[in-house]
């Protein structure tokens, strides 16, 4: 049954108009209404707030005795997804992390290009340590684009001289926006939802500066005094490379990074954890790796 169930998700996500085919408001409510056939977890709160004009929303599961909070960063190419979009994944995270977790509307492209939704994510960071969350206490994670800006906003806390957060989680990531990785022309034929030219274009949207800057590439930053970081990526997407050589630079700069890639799975495939073992399986490492750093 799964592995039909499987084949559908493949099929679908393989016959799925992208952005420049059906223009950005209806790609945005095509992953809106996607999210609907996820429904929700009712044993999860979902309450909605504000963040200085950003609308943001606390997920609390039943069970927060991990003492962490979670600001999660949804992923959507800078250009779709919602608060909406991701909570069934963020509700899953908070719940294998027994933590409460913060999802933010960042402001996104083209209406809002870089670095809006990099200085809605600092903003959402910053409020949650000045209600006194402790930097150790907090974790930032993301998924796909929203794992580059989880990792941006590391650099950012950085060069502001404020503290860590005590680990950092990312999902799928896209790190690279010169898009260079190895898997982009390797994995071209085995991922189904994201090809380098479709990449590219993205960039195209999100910003007209150049993409090797390391607030916008944080591939490229200075990674001395990052966060621990759990990195989990599918070994068929074409983001595959960002997620290792992420991995592997955080090391060479004596962080802590652990990393798992799963065989089989494709781009954020943990969206689809109503349906596959794998991605249930990667959540709950994501949390035990929450709740055991620092």
């Amino acid at each position: 049954m799964k592995n039909r169930i499987l084949y559908a998700i493949l099929r679908h996500l393989k016959s799925r108009p992208t952005f420049d085919q059906t223009g950005i408001e209806k790609h945005r409510a095509l992953l809106e209404k996607g999210a609907i056939a996820f429904g929700t977890d009712k044993s999860v709160m979902f309450e909605s707030f504000d963040i200085q004009g950003i609308e943001a929303a606390w997920v609390t599961p039943p069970d927060t005795s991990s003492g962490k909070t979670i600001l999660y960063l949804h992923g959507g190419g800078f250009m779709a997804g919602s608060i909406h979009s991701h909570r069934d994944l963020a509700s899953r995270i908070a719940k294998a992390a027994c933590a409460k977790l913060v999802l933010i509307d960042y402001r996104l492209a083209p209406e809002h290009p870089y670095p809006a939704g990099l200085d809605d994510a600092f903003t959402a960071c910053r409020y949650l340590l000045d209600q006194g969350i402790l930097p150790e206490k907090l974790c930032i994670a993301g998924d796909s684009a929203g794992g580059g800006l989880a990792l941006s906003l590391l650099i950012r806390l950085k060069m502001e001289r404020l503290p860590m957060p005590g680990c950092a989680v990312f999902l799928s990531p896209w790190v690279d926006l010169e898009c260079r990785g190895k898997s982009m022309t390797e994995n071209r034929d085995n991922d189904p939802m994201l090809s380098k030219e479709l990449l590219q274009k993205t960039v195209g949207v999100y910003t007209d500066r150049d993409p090797s800057g390391p607030l916008i590439s944080p591939l490229n930053a200075d990674f001395t005094g990052l966060s621990p970081m759990l990195v989990h990526a599918g070994e068929n997407e074409v983001l595959l490379d960002d997620a290792v050589r992420l991995a592997e630079k955080a090391r060479h700069y004596g962080i802590k990074a652990e990393i798992e890639t799963y065989g089989g799975m494709f781009h954020v495939f943990q969206y689809f954890a109503r349906y596959l073992d794998k991605a249930n399986e990667s959540i709950q490492k994501i949390g035990t790796f929450i709740q055991n750093n620092p």
